[in-house]
């Protein structure tokens, strides 16, 4: 008797690291639309969605970076004391960009809609 082999859908096989270093690889199918998951059922954003959301927040003092396995900040004043940061996850690069360069800056402000001025007297 012939066995018909077990063909299952290719998975999604993308990577990170936890915060020891060790890696991660997502088990969903290939297509899947949201967040990635492992074996231990651990999930996580994709990376893309990462780092536009640690550039809103951290752009304006530094240049972030994915590059594949880590994460990094370089601070855009290459005066700053602390000038270059490089972590397993994006939380523990985030908590050393607070510990070194304080609370991210806050967002530019929008300039505020003209005010009209009530009617009256000329």
């Amino acid at each position: 008797m012939t066995r018909m082999p077990l063909l299952l859908p290719p998975l999604c096989g993308e990577v990170r690291l936890d915060h020891q270093g060790t890696r991660r690889v997502c088990v969903l199918d290939l297509d899947h639309p949201d967040e990635h998951e492992d074996v231990r059922g651990d999930r996580w954003e994709p990376p893309s969605l990462t780092l536009e959301r640690l550039n809103r927040t951290w752009g304006a003092t530094h240049r972030i970076a994915w590059t594949g396995s880590l994460w990094m900040a370089t601070h855009r004043d290459p005066r700053a004391h602390w000038r270059t940061q490089i972590e397993h996850t994006p939380d523990q690069l985030e908590e050393r960009l607070r510990r070194y360069s304080g609370h991210p800056p806050l967002p530019p402000s929008r300039p505020s809609p003209p005010r009209e001025r009530p009617p009256g007297p000329e």
